[in-house]
């Protein structure tokens, strides 16, 4: 399949979706950021840019055809756009029907992201705390979508994890909290579901375009 990941940051996740025999294309505007993934995918673990490829750009002008994939990923990114319901429409145009969309947010409802300082400037931080199951439905129904599933993900374990990862980003940059997220996936496991269902920190969906 052809894979889009919109906001693809240290290209983890669209490493993953080649791993699953993808053609991938991970896309951000930071130059850092599709720098450095160039060089640890492409350079270091010698993935043909054919297969996993980044490119710097920016999620309000997607240059790509219509129907030109099957799947769009956009994690823990469109929090940082005032424009989200215009992105989301060109993720409609760019998946061909019965593509899927998966997304990933902050939920709005937990105390660390409902007092987090907001950037309504669009510099970089989060323009809106997150979302919830019901504003994810009121985004992406009216363009057409069909939620067919969602899970909140990020317990207490996960979610002390994430703030260091983020504080050391901050300070040292994107790259310096790699240390601190391997360390991390030594205790996840022990992460109790219920504890995640209670109040997650973020809640992923997943969205059809109907074929």
């Amino acid at each position: 399949m052809h894979v889009l990941d919109a906001g693809s940051g240290n290209g983890m996740l669209a490493y993953q979706a080649w791993k699953k025999g993808n053609q991938v294309v991970g896309i951000s505007f930071k130059s850092s950021e599709v720098v450095g993934a160039r060089r640890l995918f492409n350079e270091y673990l010698h993935i043909p840019d054919s297969a996993l490829s980044f490119i710097e750009g920016n999620l309000y002008v997607l240059d790509f055809p219509p129907d030109s994939f099957d799947e769009i990923i956009c994690s823990e990114t469109l929090e940082h756009l005032r424009r989200d319901e215009a992105v989301c429409r060109d993720f409609w145009r760019l998946l061909k029907p019965g593509g899927v969309l998966h997304l990933c947010a902050p939920n709005a409802e937990h105390p660390y992201n409902a007092t987090f300082p907001l950037d309504l400037d669009e510099r970089g931080g989060h323009v809106r705390p997150g979302y919830t199951l019901e504003t994810w439905r009121a985004l992406l129904e009216p363009i057409g979508f069909r939620i067919q599933a969602s899970e909140g993900l990020g317990g207490p374990i996960r979610q002390f994890f994430n703030r260091h990862i983020k504080e050391t980003q901050a300070r040292f940059g994107p790259w310096a909290g790699l240390p601190i997220f391997a360390v991390a996936l030594l205790f996840l496991p022990f992460e109790r579901r219920e504890a995640e269902s209670r109040m997650p920190f973020s809640i992923y969906i997943q969205a059809v375009k109907p074929g």
